[in-house]
This record gives structure tokens, sequence and C-alpha cells, in this order.
């Protein structure tokens, strides 16, 4: 015991449990920020475009209260989180940016800050721009991805999962605290008086002003997300996350001016903060982009990723992505962007490449009919299929008309060797069956049975 007694005087002495601190802060970070990259890749970009639609969700043969408490708890329930992380002690650490940025700011401010500590101050300001900007910044996508991929239908399990996760995340950084203080032997009266500090008048209001700022904008875009979910899946919505990225960073640079005016732009400190939080959150920013670009820009990593998967015609079809997709597009986009594959960025905007509008043939045999469908999807995917086919022998039979050759162009071309004849061989399908186009009838429906 006095040995163990002595290794950690020396422990704390040389500032031990600081570094510590440090580490365990960063894995947590790590963490959180790998938790929520992953619920994007696998719950929303590896569903995308399936999804069931409002009105199919108001067409179904089930009964229909279930279904309304169904779709009343998807558009309330992460309401009902933000009044629970503001009234409820157990959650206060939902709202704990504003206090990790007043600490930081009065960490900067001090003699040891802003001399021989400026390093820490630094790497402080990383590891809170993380925590307070980049973090809270994936709520309002992932916050819909949870309420919609793990709905069941029941209203209770649903809110128990969407309170679990929500207190999970946010409590990381308490539960990382009393990792610390386990492995340190600390006891509860040193850890409650290590991390009570002293609050000004001023400080209530930075609190409020923030949870303005977090819960308006997350609450708001959260809402519009699980309804635009059901209207039609795109991996266009991972917009709103870099959007928030850039949202959060220009707030947390400009209200508390306003709030408290010039104490807050102290010298030498003041720059150091703000010079640091803007870069993390520009990198953070710029690598979220590299890392969807594909998913971000249509057209420009086709055909590996095509067009109709950000503008799908039908929402029975199901994602193109296959592999590990998730790394390889990433590559993929930095080779279109800077050119490395032969290929400029913009090639596709500019109708020098296809972009696959349209699904082709192959996609619509391999990736529209899975087993997440029922079998009324099942019949109405087909019947979508055949008239988007009949729109495009529409097409071709006006073409045919204005070239003036009909169906019985079409009918003697074979013989004479002619144009209408190189045209009907084109017309032909696997099995050597003509599609007659004259007359405006249509034999697709027996074509495709």
């Amino acid at each position: 015991w006095p040995c163990t007694q002595l290794c950690w005087f020396y422990l704390l002495g040389s500032q031990f449990l600081q570094w510590v601190a440090v580490v365990v802060a960063v894995l947590t970070i790590v963490f959180q920020v790998l938790l929520l990259e992953s619920m994007i890749v696998a719950n929303f970009l590896a569903e995308v475009p399936h999804t069931t639609t409002w009105y199919e969700w108001w067409t179904l043969d089930e009964p229909w209260l279930p279904r309304l408490i169904w779709l009343l708890g998807k558009v309330i329930v992460f309401w009902f989180m933000i009044g629970n992380a503001v009234n409820f002690d157990d959650s206060q650490s939902f709202l704990a940016s504003p206090e990790i940025r007043l600490l930081l700011r009065s960490l900067a401010n001090r003699f040891e800050g802003q001399t021989y500590a400026y390093c820490t101050v630094v790497l402080w300001t990383i590891i809170s721009e993380f925590a307070t900007v980049i973090v809270v910044s994936y709520f309002a996508l992932v916050s819909a991805i949870i309420i919609n991929v793990e709905s069941t239908g029941n209203a209770l399990g649903d809110a128990t999962i969407i309170f679990l996760i929500f207190d999970f995340i946010p409590e990381l950084d308490g539960w990382a605290m009393g990792l610390i203080a386990f492995a340190a032997c600390l006891p509860q009266d040193f850890v409650d008086q290590s991390s009570t500090y002293l609050q000004g008048p001023r400080c209530q209001v930075v609190y409020r002003t923030y949870r303005y700022v977090l819960f308006w904008w997350t609450g708001i875009w959260t809402t519009l997300l699980i309804l635009l979910f059901r209207y039609q899946m795109t991996p266009l919505y991972l917009w709103v996350v870099p959007a928030s990225f850039l949202y959060f960073l220009v707030l947390w640079q400009t209200w508390p001016y306003c709030l408290d005016g010039w104490p807050v732009c102290f010298p030498h400190g003041g720059p150091c903060i703000f010079w640091a939080a803007l870069g993390t959150t520009l990198l953070w920013t710029g690598f979220f982009i590299l890392r969807y670009g594909c998913f971000l820009f249509p057209c420009v990593c086709a055909p590996e990723v095509p067009g109709w998967f950000f503008f799908p015609p039908s929402n029975m079809l199901l994602s193109p992505l296959e592999g590990e997709w998730d790394t390889k597009y990433f590559y993929l986009f930095v080779e279109r962007l800077f050119g490395l594959g032969g290929r400029a960025f913009l090639d596709g905007l500019w109708g020098e490449v296809d972009c696959g509008w349209e699904p082709l043939e192959s996609d619509y045999e391999r990736f529209y009919h899975g087993d997440l469908q029922t079998p009324q999807q099942f019949q109405k995917g087909w019947e979508t299929r055949v008239a988007q086919l009949e729109g495009q022998v529409q097409v071709l039979t006006n073409v045919l008309a204005s070239l003036g050759l009909g169906a019985d162009g079409l009918a003697d071309g074979g013989s004479d060797g002619g144009a209408a004849g190189r045209m009907e061989a084109s017309l032909r399908d696997a099995g050597g069956r003509r599609l007659l186009l004259g007359g405006g009838a249509s034999l697709l429906n027996r074509t495709l049975i």
C-alpha cells in the first residue's frame, strides 16, 4: 500500500492523469464520429433508393389506428427527446457544448494559456470543435435515419430505441470521465471537486441561446427529412451534414460576441481559438465532401454510381452499391476530382459521359425484385416498368413516323435491306420477336410475359 501510494504520488505530480484525460477525450470523439458515420453508410446510403411512400402507407390493408400512431410517433418523438434533454439531469451532457466552449475561453484567457500552455489550448480547441460542431452536425440526418430505419410500427418500442441512442451518444463523455476516475482509483468527492466550477450570470444566457441554436435547427431538419424519406430516397440529403458544419461554425464565432461583446475577443488566446476552430471545421468539411463526393454530386462517378441513384424513377429499386463501396467510391471521387483517371470532374455535366439517368434492363432485373418487396409492390413494379417501356416505344413510334416509316414499312423493311429493315432488327427482343409499333398499339405485355 505505501508503494502504491508513492506510485500514484509521482504519477499525479507528473500530470499523468491529465494526459490520460486527453487520450480518452480523443478516443471518445473518434468513437462518436465513427458511430455516426457508420449509421450513414449502413442505414442510409445502403438503403437508397428503396422506401415506402406515404401513399403506400396510406393505402395499406392494415389496421388504421396503429398506422396513425406510427406516423405521429415518427414526427414528434424527436421533439420529446429535446424536452427530455432540457428537463432531466441525466441528459444534461446533451447540452454540454456551451460549458466546453466557456471553459476553453477561460483557459485561453489565462496567463498559462497564452504562454507555455499555448499548444494545449490548440489541442483542446480541436477537441472542443469536434464535440460542439462536428458531432452535433450529424444529429439532424442521423436522427431521421434512426427514426425511419429502426421503426417497427410499435410506438413504444420505437421511442425506446431513439431515447437510448440519444442518451448513449451524449453521455459518452461523462462515462469516459468515470472510466478515468475508476482507473485512477479516485474517490467520488475528488471527481466532483475537479469537475465543479463557478458560473457567472451571463453563462445562463449562453446556455439558453445555445438550446435555441441547436434544437431548432436539428428539430426542423429532422422533421423535414423524416417526411422527405417517405417521399423519395436520394443520397442528396447528405448535404444537410456539411451545411450543419458551416451553420454551427458561423454561429459559435458570432453570437458569443453579440451576447458578451469585446471580452470574448481577448488578444493572443482569442485568435488562437478562432483559427484553430475554423481550420478544424473547414478541414473536416472538405474531408466529408471528399469521402461522400460520389453521393453529393450527380454524374461525377457515373457509370459506377448511375444518375438514377440520385433521382430514382421508382421507389422499388434497390441500391446498386456493392462490395466495399464506402472506400472504393472515396478513391474514385478523388480520381475524378483531380483528373487522375483520364477524366475531368465536369465531363458528365457537359454530356461527354453517359450518366445513366434511366435504369438499364439489368438494373431492373438485378435490383428491382428484392426480398423487401411485398406481392403488391412486386406487381406494382412490373406495372411501372411496362408503363415506362410503353413510353419509350411511343417515342420510337413518333420518330419513325417523322421519317415516313410506319408499321408497314417495318414489315417490308427486312426484305429490301433498307433503313427500315435495320431499325426492325434493332427492335427485336432476346427471343427474336418483333415489337410492333404501328397503329399506336403495344404488345409489350405479351412480350414481357
